[in-house]
């Protein structure tokens, strides 16, 4: 891949393009489209791997949870596989607010370049196709799991037509906010909102949120043993009069987590704010610091609220 001087300079010509692009989804009614693609081929998945995040901005810890999937979990799959960056312009949890979405969609295209070529160093020979794994950047409207995965497979004309099985690479966090009912208010009993997602052969691989002394927020995830207890319980049924089946239980893979899955977003926003690029540099991949330093992303607000629309 190009130094990344010019890598940075052809995404700074593509931005005309990612902005036609989000303007021509959000304007129509599509509720998913996928707007870039690296390593492009024709072949067709049997399982998509979908890394679902604001990637605001991402961060080691995207690259870790896509890098373990592909290069631990993707053997016990149907192969080929595919990774979709998916990037939802609306969120169950925020009202969308105005400001820069082509600026993430840029930030997701730097994210896959890094992540390509990191797979390409890593990779084995015993891990074929991964090293060269088309990686799609996608926007759905969707603002749940559940959703989104309906709204993939029934695009017009399909860009999956091979009907492939989706795996959701969700940290401990999100598993907790996807089965919790207070989402589904629509659905009696509200977890049967699941239903439609399971029963398509669809999974979770959960990544475990281990304890960080440096942010606060990881404290209430609770430890990896009671974070262990919480998918046992869904799998013994406590969630059942909610409307979560037992069986889906065993649909959801819960995996440890490698040193960088607890950097957070907050972390690296906050680095960038201070112009200090050196603690940026280790919370990033090199393409992601190097584009956020160059575009002056946060530096007047570390919160992200202008990333935010």
């Amino acid at each position: 891949m190009a130094p990344m001087a010019s890598r940075i300079a052809a995404i700074r010509g593509i931005l005309p393009d990612l902005e036609a692009a989000l303007h021509s989804f959000t304007s129509s009614p599509a509720k998913f489209r996928v707007v870039r693609t690296i390593n492009a081929t024709c072949t067709q998945p049997r399982t998509l791997y979908i890394l679902d995040s604001s990637f605001n901005p991402p961060s080691i810890a995207h690259l870790t949870l896509a890098t373990r999937a592909l290069q631990q979990h993707a053997s016990c799959e149907a192969a080929p596989c595919r990774l979709l960056l998916l990037f939802s312009t609306h969120n169950a949890d925020k009202a969308p607010s105005p400001a820069s979405f082509v600026q993430r969609i840029a930030l997701m295209t730097v994210f896959a370049q890094d992540l390509s070529l990191h797979l390409k160093s890593t990779s084995s020979a015993q891990q074929p196709g991964i090293a060269d794994i088309s990686i799609d950047i996608g926007l759905t409207k969707e603002p749940y799991y559940s959703d989104k995965s309906d709204a993939i497979q029934e695009t017009k004309p399909p860009f999956y037509p091979s009907n492939p099985m989706h795996v959701h690479l969700v940290g401990y966090d999100t598993l907790i906010r996807f089965c919790n009912p207070k989402y589904y208010p629509k659905y009696d009993p509200p977890l049967s909102a699941l239903k439609p997602f399971f029963d398509a052969g669809h999974k979770l691989r959960v990544t475990q949120r281990p304890s960080d002394p440096s942010d606060e927020a990881s404290d209430e995830f609770g430890t990896i043993d009671e974070q262990e207890q919480y998918l046992q319980r869904l799998r013994d049924g406590q969630q059942e009069t909610a409307g979560f089946k037992p069986a889906w239980g065993n649909s959801i893979d819960m995996a440890p987590a490698d040193k960088g899955v607890g950097v957070s977003s907050t972390r690296v926003r906050k680095a960038a704010k201070d112009g200090n690029w050196h603690v940026v540099s280790e919370l990033c991949t090199e393409g992601v610091a190097a584009w956020l330093k160059d575009q002056a992303l946060y530096s007047e607000d570390a919160s992200g609220k202008k990333m935010m629309g």
